[in-house]
């Protein structure tokens, strides 16, 4: 019973919002206003699918490339600040000042420089990513067992042995966590950038929407968005799941 009462109260408050939003989109006179029923958003979706599957396709073709360039990224930045303490140092600050610029102002001088193609997106899909790497593997590092240390001597291994041996296992659960919020955070700063200038994406499909005042097509395409990236979320947990099975998370998982 305590089961069926924590599902079913969520769900219950989602059904309220549902039908609240169904009933006030409904009621709606004005055809510019941004209140727009969930069953027009969704036919919208299925109405304009093709379009929609096709600036979807390309932004999560960036966010992949984006994503792939911010695990290496952060985990090269990540073993440099591990092994040089004092230079070390420098690069976190460095990368943190880096991230902490905001995307809608970086945004604009990438794809200056780099063009409306997919390459200023994937840029900037990339950094947007690579800190949350950076943080849980540098982290995961520094915090390690120092037996596991001990250990490598006492094998008389190398620094880089040790790391791929020894240190690499026991990171393995903080570097996934980490792309649970690295994944979504590239798919977000694909679409910023597709703002800014694109030749197709979510992004550029939106803005159209926005300044042509087609409400529906905007809410079609945030809701999407917004799926995608819950899914996105998901994913990074399961294969974390699947992945590090001894975590004491994914037992946690497995007792619920």
């Amino acid at each position: 019973m305590t089961k069926v009462k924590k599902y079913l109260v969520p769900v219950m408050v989602y059904l309220s919002i549902f039908v609240a939003w169904e009933l006030l989109g409904r009621g709606r006179t004005d055809p510019t206003s941004p209140l727009i029923a969930p069953s027009e958003i969704l036919t919208t979706i299925w109405d304009k699918r093709v379009a929609l599957s096709i600036n979807t396709l390309t932004t999560l073709g960036e966010t992949v490339a984006g994503l792939g360039l911010a695990i290496a990224l952060g985990t090269v930045l990540a073993l440099m600040i591990d092994r040089f303490r004092l230079l070390g140092e420098g690069i976190y600050r460095f990368a943190l000042i880096i991230y902490s610029i905001p995307l809608i102002a970086l945004a604009p001088a990438l794809v200056a420089a780099l063009g409306l193609g997919v390459w200023s997106k994937i840029a900037i899909a990339m950094l947007g990513a690579y800190f949350p790497i950076v943080v849980n593997i540098t982290t995961a590092l520094r915090t390690q067992d120092p037996r596991i240390l001990e250990l490598g001597k006492v094998l008389n291994q190398n620094y880089v042995s040790t790391l791929v041996n020894l240190r690499a296992p026991a990171v393995a659960p903080d570097f996934l966590a980490s792309l649970k919020i690295a994944a979504p955070a590239a798919f977000i700063a694909a679409i910023i950038a597709e703002w800014i200038g694109a030749e197709s994406g979510l992004g550029l499909a939106m803005m159209h929407a926005m300044f042509g005042y087609k409400m529906a097509d905007l809410w079609a395409i945030v809701v999407l968005a917004t799926a995608i990236n819950g899914l996105i979320i998901l994913l990074f947990g399961v294969i974390a799941r699947v992945a590090t099975p001894w975590h004491e998370s994914s037992q946690r998982r497995a007792e619920v």
